[in-house]
């Protein structure tokens, strides 16, 4: 069976990241990039590749991409996207995800950074 958000929202280990990544970036002076953050990123960016008519499963790995898209704030907010790609594909791994799934949703994370970011498929366009 497919991994789904909510099994990546129950994850303690991305948890974890998440709210280790939101210290960093609060002790830099950044806003809250916690879960409301990424609850908001995950929900948009399925809700767009909805409204485009995508396939609903490209959906759920735009907002599994939206929900794990900051992790890489806990080494640095300096390439954070590819560190964020290289964690989340030993996380996505680790979980037993499909590897076509992880190559899409690696992709999006290392690629949603506004300074670098190229729209390489949907899932990755929807997160920019």
């Amino acid at each position: 069976m497919p991994l789904n958000l909510e099994q990546i929202k129950k994850s303690e280990e991305i948890n974890s990241y998440i709210r280790k990544a939101d210290e960093s970036l609060s002790a830099l002076g950044y806003t809250e990039h916690s879960y409301a953050h990424a609850g908001r990123v995950s929900a948009l960016a399925s809700e767009i590749l909805r409204t485009l008519g995508y396939e609903e499963r490209t959906a759920e790995l735009a907002a599994i991409a939206g929900w794990m898209h900051d992790i890489g704030n806990i080494i640095n907010r300096h390439d954070h996207a590819q560190s964020g790609a290289i964690m989340a594909f030993r996380i996505l791994d680790k979980m037993g995800a499909a590897p076509d799934e992880v190559a899409t949703v690696i992709t999006a994370i290392g690629n949603h950074d506004e300074g670098t970011a190229y729209p390489v498929n949907a899932v990755a366009a929807a997160l920019i």
